[in-house]
């Protein structure tokens, strides 16, 4: 009885947070779109940002914001293809268990 409390908990467990990464993934992407929808429409409107008085200073800060956006992007990235490589790394290392199958009654 115990087990099926125990087994129960743990899917209930690893359900909670597939589904919670996979929001944080979709919004992560929604993020992503958007700052390159951005990127896209700074970079045309550029030439008459810098025209403009103090343009030059905007210009800076909006470069700014953007390559440290990239950067924390690019550091998330590197993180989260570590986590996938040692992931892939267990499961090749580790036999499956004889796990017993339940009846369905």
């Amino acid at each position: 009885m115990w087990q099926r409390s125990l087994e129960d908990a743990w899917n209930h467990g690893k359900c909670a947070i597939g589904n919670a990464f996979n929001h944080a993934l979709k919004w992560a992407g929604q993020i992503d779109h958007a700052m390159g929808l951005g990127r896209r429409v700074f970079g045309e409107l550029q030439p008459a940002i810098q025209n403009k008085a103090g343009g030059s200073g905007f210009y800076r800060v909006v470069m700014q914001g953007i390559s440290g956006y990239e950067q924390g992007k690019n550091e998330i990235l590197g993180h989260y293809n570590k986590v996938q490589a040692q992931l892939s790394h267990l499961r090749r290392a580790t036999p499956e268990p004889d796990l017993p199958i339940r009846n369905a009654v």
